[in-house]
């Protein structure tokens, strides 16, 4: 699941007994867990016992496993004796599959917008896999990212990397065949739930005939969502704002028929430009706890891995 609502998206579908798990705040693990595909080298023969059992306690230690928010520990043995093959997506597959079945569900899906920086790497793993990218006006985007740690600080920046991660999700799109590929956006989810939520059900193949499932979400996708949740930059934003953003991504957004507030053409960020706009959003990033705390735990991973590299 890619684009940045991807956190909010599907949980009604997996909640209310579609046949798809969904790991929510664990999720981020098959993307937490893809990094370590760049550095297969350092665990070694995988067919060696013990180089395996060493892959999946690795993977077992990322942090959204140890959040243990769904009360779901990997059981590292159990991985070891179930899974199929000995290659590193089978091993990401059985620990995901043991956390469906956990949850009661016999299928397993992932979310985290960070999927957008590892298309290629996640269809060299995962062959056979679905995506579903939801996109949102990058204004909005935008105002929810000010109020993270990792997120852009400025309406430049987050112009720039919205624009990106269109691209790269239309390049990869491309090479994919019907099937394998699907796009929404948010704000037609939050208008007409409904008629999304069954064209997922169509595109993901869950059994639906009497259209209980699509029933039920009738009945109650109210209370599971916000309604009228976007927007809101034409109020938030200021005048400049809203010019500058459009001047870095005005062809992202009318791909997707956003509304723009520039007539004509805008004159392009010239480079001095994007490099004070960067440098303000990493002075504000600099200034946040949080970060810091994000990369503490980032800089332990780096120092265990290195540990095991030595070992």
């Amino acid at each position: 699941l890619l684009g940045d609502e991807a956190r909010d998206a599907l949980v009604v579908l997996a909640v209310e007994g579609a046949d798809l798990g969904d790991p929510h705040d664990a999720a981020d693990a098959v993307g937490a867990a893809a990094h370590m595909n760049d550095q297969l080298e350092r665990f070694g023969d995988l067919e060696k016992d013990e180089n395996l059992r060493t892959l999946i306690a690795e993977i077992a230690r990322e942090r959204c496993f140890q959040r243990n928010q769904f009360n779901f520990a990997v059981d590292t043995e159990r991985v070891f004796r179930e899974t199929p093959e000995r290659t590193y997506p089978a091993v990401v597959a059985t620990i995901f599959s043991h956390f469906a079945e956990h949850n009661g569900l016999p299928r397993w899906g992932d979310k985290t917008p960070e999927y957008i920086e590892n298309l290629e790497t996640l269809h060299l793993l995962f062959p056979d896999a679905q995506y579903i990218h939801i996109v949102r006006d990058g204004r909005d985007v935008a105002l929810s990212h000010f109020k993270t740690h990792f997120g852009a600080k400025n309406s430049v920046v987050a112009a720039l990397e919205w624009q990106l991660n269109v691209d790269r999700v239309l390049k990869f799109a491309a090479k994919l065949p019907a099937d394998r590929f699907t796009e929404i956006r948010y704000e037609d989810l939050m208008e007409t739930p409904e008629a999304v939520f069954r064209h997922l059900i169509g595109f993901l193949g869950i059994e639906d005939a009497g259209d209980e499932l699509g029933r039920f979400i009738e009945e109650n996708i109210e209370k599971e969502f916000k309604k009228q949740n976007y927007f809101k930059w034409q109020k938030a934003f200021s005048r400049r704002a809203k010019r500058d953003f459009e001047r870095v991504a005005k062809q992202g957004l009318e791909w997707y028929r956003y509304p723009t507030v520039t007539q004509k053409k805008p004159l392009p960020m010239t480079l001095p430009e994007k490099v004070f706009w960067k440098g303000a959003h990493l002075v504000k990033k600099a200034l946040q706890i949080s970060y810091w705390r994000d990369n503490l735990y980032k800089s332990g991973l780096r120092w265990r891995r290195l540990g095991l590299n030595r070992a």
